[in-house]
């Protein structure tokens, strides 16, 4: 068993379970980031069930959680090269909580969110993503004009759609929003079936950090696609 010491940035919902991702921190005196963690169970996408991530103490693991995660094994994925295995015989530990007021010390500036010239903003294929050097599919990153937008749509059903929208690096991004804080907050006003969408800006102007990661290939359409896991306030 290997133990690593995360700030929890992520804990969205994927496939009725949940997406848990945070940076690494060494311990000492000071919390020094060290890289993205993400566990991964052995489920058909790597979610976490709740006996996946059994709290000392019990309660639920939170954003901005520090948390000592038991993991078994490096996964070794390409695409996801953060991910670890997680150790299902040992319970989380809590250790602490990150302090909002530092959350700035924690953003990342890349270039952009894997774009590809021929795929949508919200897309990527694998193809693409082996050939970067240095790849992560995890960022956190400061956006610009940020809102949230909502529509329905019949699918066989009435489908509520919710996604991110927003401005990064002179791109415009709209990605599905995987946050269920968020995402409960802007549950409603939704429009009537094949009606135009509502745009909500978000209150904060632009003081917000998205933690933006990449899913594993939806095989049906062959692309990996960019969610937004969490919106996090900026004091």
């Amino acid at each position: 068993m290997e133990l690593k010491r995360i700030i929890v940035l992520a804990n969205s919902i994927k496939k009725r379970a949940r997406c848990v991702a945070g940076i690494e921190v060494r311990t000492g005196k000071q919390l020094a980031p060290a890289g993205w963690i993400r566990p991964v169970s052995g489920e058909s996408e790597g979610e976490l069930e709740l006996r996946h991530m059994r709290v000392e103490g019990g309660g639920p693991v939170a954003v901005l959680d520090i948390m000592d995660v038991p993991l078994t094994q490096y996964a070794k994925d390409p695409i996801h090269p953060e991910d670890w295995i997680v150790d299902t015989s040992q319970r989380w530990t809590r250790a602490g909580t990150f302090d909002p007021k530092t959350l700035a010390t924690l953003e990342e500036e890349p270039k952009d969110l894997w774009l590809e010239s021929t795929s949508d903003t919200d897309r990527v294929t694998g193809a693409f993503l082996t050939q970067r050097t240095k790849h992560q599919s995890l960022y956190l990153i400061r956006p610009e004009n940020l809102r949230v937008r909502l529509w329905r749509e019949f699918k066989g059903y009435n489908r509520k759609k919710t996604r991110a929208v927003f401005n990064y690096r002179d791109a415009e991004y709209s990605l599905g929003l995987t946050d269920p804080l968020t995402t409960d907050r802007y549950r409603l006003p939704f429009p009537d079936v094949d009606k135009p969408p509502n745009e909500i800006p978000l209150p904060c102007a632009d003081k917000y950090l998205l933690c933006v990661s990449l899913t594993p290939l939806y095989k049906p359409t062959g692309y990996h696609y960019k969610v937004v896991a969490t919106v996090l306030e900026l004091p």
